[in-house]
C-alpha cells in the first residue's frame, strides 16, 4: 500500500496473471472452496415457493409468498398490516423491540436449517472482482431479507429489513476492536479460540459444520473498517467504474493500472479483512451475520451514489461494455447471475430495488443543538468544528482522547485514564449533573 495526499492508502497495480484464453477456465473471481470445507449441499436450492416469489421486485408479485391478498393496489396481510417497502435502519438505531425481532427471526431460520441452506447460494456462486459484484449481491441481499421477513412476526415483518451496519461510526475510536458493535447486546464475543460463544449469534453452527462462528478480528492487517472519507468519495464520484469497478482486471485490460483502494468493492473488501475468521473468506462469509449487515451497508452506499450521480435512466442503463480484455464474462452485463435466475447483472441496475422492495433509513447524524445519534450504543462528538455520530466503546476498551468530564465514550461506563470502565453510583449521579448543566449551557 501506497499513501495517498487524502491519507488514504491507495492501491498500488494490482493484476491477476490469467492467459485471456483460459479465464473461464479459471477460478478468477469466483469463490474457491476448500476440498476441507464442501459439503453435500451442491449444488444450492431455493425451493419451489423460492423460486416462484424470490425474482419478484414489486411487493403485489411477492404478496402471495407472504401469505397477502392484494386490494386496492396495495398486499394485505393476514395480520390485517399491510406489506410495506423493508426499511432497512443502521443496526445501533433499531428500536430493542426492533433488534430482539431481527435476532429472533434469524436465530429461528438458523435453528431450523433454512439459513444455512440461503447461505449456500453465496458460498458457492457469489461474484467478485468485477462489476457483477455490486449486483450479484443486491439481489440476493434482497431475497435473504423477503425469507427473514416473512419469519418475522407480523407487526416488525410488514415493514422491517435487513439492518445495516455502518462502520465508518466505529473507525473514528481509538481502537477498533473495542467498538460496542462486539458485545453481548450487539454481535457478541469471540473467547480465546475466536469463536462467538454469547450474544445473538452465539454457538451458530456454520455451513461447514464448526459449532460456532469463527472472527479474528483485526488480525488481517489489510482490515479496516469503511471511513466517512472513503464513502465520501465514492457517492461524489463521477466515474461509475469506481463503483461497478473491474477490481481485479485481467493484465490485458489497458485500464489495469487506474486501480485505487477506494473502489467501492476494494472498501468492501477491508471490512471482511477486519472481522476476519469466516468473514475473511468470500466463500465461508455469510456464516456470520455480520455479512448481512455490511452488505446492506454496501447497498446503501451503492444507492446512495446513484441518487447523487445518476438520473433515472442512467441507474438502469449505465453499466461497462462488454470487454474480454478487463474482466470475465460472467461480468458482462447480459450474463445470467448464477443461482439467481432469471436475472442479468444488467437486471439488478433495476430502480424497482428501492422503488418497491425497500428502503434506507437516512445514516446517523447530529447536530452542535441536538448532540444525540439516536442510540444507546451511539454518541455525538465535536471533530474540528464538525459534530459526527460516533460507536460508543466497549468496558475495558480504548477511550483515550476521549476523557472530558461528560464526553459519553463508553457504553455502560465512563472514561477513566484511557480506558472504559464502571463507575459507581455516587460519580455517576455527579455525571447526570455535569451533563445536565451542560445541556442547559447550550439551550
Amino acid at each position: 500500500m501506497a499513501i495517498g495526499l487524502d491519507g488514504l492508502s491507495l492501491l498500488l497495480i494490482y493484476v491477476i496473471d490469467v492467459d485471456p484464453d483460459k479465464v473461464e477456465q479459471s477460478s478468477f473471481g469466483k469463490h474457491f472452496v476448500p476440498d476441507q470445507d464442501k459439503d453435500p449441499h451442491y449444488p444450492p436450492k431455493w425451493n419451489p415457493e423460492e423460486a416462484l416469489y424470490m425474482p419478484c421486485r414489486d411487493r403485489l408479485c411477492v404478496c402471495p409468498y407472504f401469505k397477502g391478498q392484494v386490494k386496492d393496489g396495495e398486499c394485505h396481510l393476514p395480520s390485517g398490516h399491510i406489506l410495506k417497502r423493508a426499511l432497512r435502519k443502521e443496526i445501533r438505531q433499531l428500536r430493542d423491540d426492533e433488534r430482539m425481532e431481527f435476532e429472533a427471526a434469524v436465530n429461528r431460520l438458523k435453528r431450523s436449517g433454512e439459513y444455512n441452506r440461503i447461505s449456500r447460494v453465496h458460498k458457492y456462486s457469489g461474484v467478485h472482482s468485477g462489476p457483477g459484484f455490486t449486483l450479484w449481491h443486491r439481489e440476493f441481499l434482497k431475497r435473504f431479507e423477503l425469507v427473514i421477513r416473512r419469519e418475522m412476526k407480523p407487526e416488525y415483518g410488514h415493514y422491517l429489513g435487513i439492518p445495516y451496519w455502518d462502520s465508518s461510526m466505529d473507525s473514528l475510536i481509538p481502537d477498533q476492536r473495542h467498538t460496542a458493535m462486539f458485545t453481548v447486546e450487539l454481535l457478541g464475543e469471540i473467547d480465546d479460540q475466536n469463536l462467538v460463544r454469547n450474544g445473538p449469534y452465539a454457538n451458530w453452527t456454520t455451513m461447514e459444520g464448526r459449532e460456532a462462528i469463527e472472527r479474528t478480528i483485526s488480525h488481517d492487517n489489510e482490515g479496516e473498517f469503511l471511513s466517512r472519507a472513503r464513502v465520501d468519495w465514492i457517492i461524489d464520484n463521477p466515474d461509475f467504474r469506481a463503483v461497478l469497478a473491474a477490481t481485479m482486471p485481467i493484465r490485458t485490460c489497458p485500464t489495469y493500472a487506474a486501480l485505487d483502494d477506494r473502489f467501492l468493492e476494494y472498501s468492501h473488501d477491508y471490512v471482511h479483512f477486519f472481522v476476519g475468521g469466516d468473514m475473511g473468506h468470500s466463500h465461508s462469509s455469510s456464516n456470520d451475520i455480520v455479512f448481512c449487515l455490511h452488505h446492506s451497508m454496501i447497498d446503501n452506499i451503492f444507492e446512495l451514489y446513484r441518487q447523487k450521480r445518476q438520473n433515472e435512466t442512467q441507474r438502469e442503463t449505465v453499466y461497462h461494455e462488454n470487454d474480454e480484455r478487463c474482466f470475465p464474462p460472467w461480468h458482462n452485463g447480459d450474463m445470467f447471475m448464477p443461482f439467481l435466475q432469471p436475472y442479468t447483472n444488467k437486471d439488478a441496475l433495476s430502480n424497482l430495488y428501492t422503488r418497491h422492495m425497500y428502503e434506507f433509513a437516512p445514516r446517523p447524524t447530529c447536530t452542535k443543538e441536538k448532540m444525540d445519534c439516536g442510540s444507546k450504543f451511539l454518541f455525538c462528538h465535536v471533530f474540528e468544528g464538525e459534530p459526527l455520530c460516533v460507536a460508543k466503546v466497549k468496558l475495558g476498551g480504548d477511550c483515550s482522547g476521549f476523557e472530558a468530564p461528560g464526553v459519553p465514550v463508553c457504553y455502560k461506563g465512563h472514561c477513566v485514564r484511557g480506558v472504559c470502565q464502571k463507575m459507581d453510583p455516587q460519580k455517576e449521579a455527579a455525571l447526570k449533573k455535569i451533563k445536565a448543566a451542560s445541556r442547559m449551557a447550550r439551550m
